[in-house]
């Protein structure tokens, strides 16, 4: 991920005669080499070889002044935080972690009352208030469910109040991310950077194994009373109650989470489509190469048949010429064969309207397609 770092021409200089590069050129993540390029490029001097050894044991040294320049330009240096990183994503979560911890606007606490809920949990409150726990209709028994169009919860009715809280707890968090938050049959969509991803509320289960009356035995799922919030996109996260910690407390967490993974898709995304660009310009290239490749066989190949053409053509035309010079052929003859040889010659290629038809090399009919007839 790229953050950019806007600097005076004067604050730079500061820094480069406060810190030595090598350490400086690490607040970058730049090596000092980089470093040095951006401070010639904007003529920034820097300290001389030796100078903080000098400076280090209370030797004099001399500071060489800023050059003044009529138009400053204002320094931009772009920092990948993840370039160094063996494992992009650490550096991206840490990132994320920064970003979430110090949005005073996230409410990082579920109340431990519904106030105020957003339309959508006073949309699934009130359908599941009409909700009562039928075990045959339910594959976790002991659980009540949403309906259709409405967020993905299911739950025993203890764990209702708990679940719309935490609900109500992200959708107003992620409403302040700036994600859009919908619904639509598949349960809770938010979105952000042109990805979505599905929120659900389940209660977590127990499996019980039973036998009825006739001796049949069968294996039930049994709601156990930890709720888990599950994160779908192209797969699952979970968070849940454990020993140590209620969904309630991982709310921080499931916030770095979900800005993480839409961070990830949209750089990967945007990998994908420079890749994808630079893809389609080798094609463009390599077809361009191969249009002229295919336009000088081409070239070619009508040279070589001309060519082919012209031996033939100046056989037929001494032919011609021995006919001509013994008196023996009529004259009616000698100027259909001379019109037929200006035809054949490649270098003249005169029109003849009966052998339009024919191929000049082959001398064969040429084939038309279907629809030329």
């Amino acid at each position: 991920m790229n953050n950019i770092i806007k600097l005076t021409r004067t604050e730079l200089y500061d820094k480069v005669w406060a810190t030595p590069l090598t350490t400086l050129s690490k607040e970058f993540n730049l090596s000092d080499n980089g470093l040095r390029k951006i401070c010639k490029k904007f003529d920034i001097p820097l300290p001389p070889m030796g100078y903080w050894q000098k400076l280090q044991f209370g030797k004099k040294v001399v500071k060489t002044l800023l050059p003044q320049q009529e138009n400053e330009k204002e320094i931009k240096i772009h920092v990948d935080r993840t370039k160094n990183d063996p494992n992009p994503i650490n550096s991206l979560k840490q990132i994320v972690t920064e970003k979430i911890k110090s949005n005073s606007a996230l409410i990082l606490k579920v109340s431990e009352r519904l106030s105020k809920p957003d339309e959508i949990v006073s949309k699934a409150q009130a359908n599941l208030d009409t909700k009562k726990v039928h075990d045959s209709y339910e594959k976790i028994k002991g659980t009540i469910s949403t309906d259709r169009g409405l967020p993905n919860i299911v739950v025993s009715p203890k764990n209702v109040s708990r679940s719309l809280r935490i609900l109500d707890n992200l959708i107003k968090n992620f409403k302040t991310l700036g994600y859009k938050v919908s619904v639509d049959s598949e349960g809770l969509k938010f979105a952000a950077y042109e990805d979505k991803i599905t929120l659900y509320i389940k209660e977590k289960s127990n499996i019980k194994d039973t036998t009825n009356e006739r001796g049949w035995k069968s294996r039930d799922l049994i709601a156990n009373g930890k709720l888990a919030v599950k994160i779908v996109q192209y797969g699952t996260i979970e968070f849940a109650d454990t020993d140590k910690l209620l969904v309630e407390d991982q709310i921080e967490k499931i916030l770095i989470k979900v800005e993480t993974e839409f961070q990830r898709m949209a750089e990967n995304r945007r990998v994908w489509k420079i890749e994808s660009e630079k893809r389609e310009e080798l094609r463009k290239i390599e077809e361009a190469k191969q249009k002229l490749k295919d336009e000088e066989l081409t070239k070619f190949i009508y040279f070589y048949n001309d060519a082919h053409r012209w031996k033939k053509f100046m056989i037929l035309k001494e032919y011609f010429e021995h006919l001509k010079s013994t008196n023996t052929t009529d004259k009616e003859w000698l100027d259909w064969a001379e019109k037929k040889l200006d035809w054949y010659n490649p270098a003249k290629n005169a029109e003849d309207n009966l052998m339009e038809d024919v191929d000049k090399n082959s001398l064969e009919i040429k084939k038309k397609n279907r629809w030329e007839w």
